[in-house]
């Protein structure tokens, strides 16, 4: 008669453990911007236009103390204020009326970048595996104004690639924070990096310098 103990070693192979794995499930990041969003900074540059011809319709014009040289110097003044309202008048209308929506999502496998209003390098469907890492670029130029010279900060956003090649973006034309995106990128294991570019005055060294990874 085999007793219990024996019976339990002929058959503890039912008792042992299975070896599993346990999958992490990362939801998709949805990013969306809204319209109003997107037009914002055309809706600032087109109420800037408008300061010169505003002022030269019903102040400059108007006055009888004002000679015509510095009226006519006001009106070029008008005219490329006028331009640049236009412009940005027409970019935001067509902002406005776009069929579509500004959104990225970001998958465990895929990057889908959807632009109402496309541009360079947007909309883009691709895979998370061909992205090697992503970048944020600061550039530092020297500019110049009624008060001197001062040091204006140029951002730029990259994706850079397994085979070499390079992708970049900028906040206005890409219509969401590349910034927002690159974040839900890192979640997913894709390098994030912050780099600097001194293209300032008297800058001797302009090549890209690494500051930190977020």
């Amino acid at each position: 008669m085999t007793s219990r103990s024996e019976a339990w070693r002929k058959n503890r192979h039912i008792f042992d453990p299975v070896p599993c794995k346990l999958w992490v499930v990362i939801e998709p990041t949805v990013i969306h911007s809204s319209k109003l969003r997107v037009a914002s900074l055309h809706i600032v540059w087109l109420s800037f236009g408008l300061i010169w011809p505003l002022l030269y319709i019903f102040a400059i014009h108007t006055a009888d103390h004002i000679g015509l040289f510095f009226k006519a110097i006001f009106a070029l003044l008008t005219l490329a204020s006028g331009a640049l309202a236009l412009s940005e008048g027409r970019k935001a209308w067509r902002v406005f009326n776009a069929a579509g929506d500004w959104k990225a999502t970001v998958s465990s496998s895929r990057l889908i970048w959807d632009v109402a209003v496309p541009s360079k390098n947007l909309p883009m469907d691709l895979a998370l595996a061909d992205v090697a890492k992503a970048l944020r670029l600061e550039i530092s130029r020297t500019s110049k104004d009624s008060d001197g010279e001062y040091t204006e900060v140029e951002e730029r956003f990259e994706l850079h690639f397994v085979d070499g090649s390079v992708l970049t973006f900028d906040r206005e034309t890409a219509g969401i924070n590349p910034h927002r995106v690159f974040q839900a990128l890192k979640e997913r294991g894709i390098a994030y990096e912050l780099w600097s570019q001194d293209h300032t005055k008297g800058s001797v060294d302009t090549s890209k310098t690494f500051q930190r990874s977020y």
